[in-house]
């Protein structure tokens, strides 16, 4: 739930800094409401597909916007297809914010290439349900009663289709490799191609970064098996041709 503060101390702004979950599942039956006021369950919003999750402050004059902006121009970069491949999601940590606050939001800071306005969604909810919501994430908002903000780590978290999280990224330094890696990750085979499975053999995620970095053991392990396999094709074209030569 979100700490209420009237100046923030060093120490509340710590309790702001996101644990990591690991495949911690998120509510998948709390409500929530999109910028239309559409009500759905969570699990209606996941749309059967990886999502990408930004918490923000709907209200935010620092950091949220600059996260969206970020994050859905990576998006668009990745080479996969909003709707198909991934949704964007972003929630609001305020209970008192309005849809029009949210779509206010949206229209100033969602990338408009990709496709990426119809495949996203500015949610809302009640106090409850963005606590409940808030734990799963492991993130904790503290509260700045004095500017009516909320402060909370800046993070793109990659969600499963069934509602598991499986990546943190940062939101302020991410790129379209990261995401595109990730969301391949997260879709288990159905993103993606095998050229995305042998750069995920390639490239190593590391939590403290929120990043995927090129891993010298992967890449040798990829180059490896590349080569086994292209020696393994080549041996039996030569046996081929030897036996119709026969």
């Amino acid at each position: 739930m979100p700490v209420a503060a009237q100046a923030l101390t060093a120490s509340q702004l710590e309790q702001a800094v996101q644990a990591r979950p690991t495949h911690a599942q998120l509510p998948l039956q709390i409500q929530m409401n999109d910028v239309n006021d559409r009500r759905a369950p969570l699990q209606d919003w996941l749309g059967g597909v990886p999502t990408v999750w930004i918490l923000a402050d709907y209200t935010c004059e620092t950091l949220c916007g600059p996260a969206i902006s970020i994050v859905s121009n990576a998006l668009a970069d990745t080479g996969l297809s909003a709707g198909k491949d991934f949704r964007l999601i972003v929630t609001g940590f305020d209970a008192k914010d309005t849809a029009a606050q949210a779509l206010t939001m949206k229209n100033a800071q969602l990338s408009p290439r990709g496709g990426l306005a119809e495949h996203s969604a500015f949610l809302r909810a009640a106090a409850p349900e963005i606590g409940a919501l808030s734990d799963a994430f492991g993130v904790q908002p503290v509260y700045d009663r004095e500017h009516d903000q909320y402060a909370h780590p800046a993070a793109a978290l990659v969600v499963t289709p069934d509602g598991r999280i499986s990546r943190a990224l940062s939101a302020l330094a991410v790129d379209a490799t990261s995401l595109r890696l990730a969301l391949v990750e997260a879709g288990q085979g159905h993103v993606g191609g095998w050229t995305d499975q042998i750069h995920l053999l390639c490239y190593g995620f590391d939590p403290a970064s929120g990043t995927y970095t090129l891993a010298a053991r992967r890449l040798l392990i990829a180059t490896s098996s590349l080569s086994v396999i292209v020696l393994a094709l080549l041996i039996g074209l030569l046996l081929r041709r030897e036996h119709a030569t026969r």
